[in-house]
């Protein structure tokens, strides 16, 4: 990280007051002395926070916490539709192959989505079963004209 930030006309940089780090900003405006003002870096942030410039640490976490949250509820919701489309509907007479691939395709982005943020999450938290297709069957659906159809062939 480098000490120092010139933004034309203005440099910040960061130095020791002799009690902590501070930052000092400077303005040179046209041929007149250059302006400066030294400040905390706490206050520099609470400035930006105040402003809207930045997000506090507070409510961002906080938002960030609440769409987990939603995230994975969602996943859950999916996940058990998944599940009881595979183990109960009534796809192997019913031509269902639309709904199971839209299925598959929301489980999959859901899925992808809580991937990243789920480590961070306390043990069991969000933790959704992720059911599998039973063995010898597949997700992908077919009519019966069409199976009786390929058995034909």
């Amino acid at each position: 990280m480098t000490n120092k930030l010139t933004h034309h006309p203005l440099t910040a940089e960061l130095v020791d007051d002799g009690h902590s780090q501070a930052i000092l900003l400077t303005q040179q405006n046209g041929i007149e002395e250059p302006q400066s003002v030294l400040v905390h870096p706490w206050q520099l942030r609470a400035v930006c926070e105040q402003f809207g410039i930045i997000a506090s640490d507070t409510q961002a976490a906080k938002t960030i916490a609440t769409l987990q949250r939603r995230m994975l509820g969602l996943r859950e919701r999916i996940d058990e539709l998944y599940d009881w489309m595979l183990q109960f509907s009534d796809h192997r007479h019913a031509d269902l192959s639309h709904e199971m691939t839209s299925l598959d395709a929301l489980r999959d982005l859901a899925g992808e989505w809580c991937a990243d943020f789920e480590k961070g999450l306390p043990e069991g938290f969000g933790e959704a079963q992720q059911p599998q297709p039973p063995q010898g069957t597949s997700t992908k659906c077919t009519s019966a004209p069409a199976a009786a159809q390929a058995a034909l062939l």
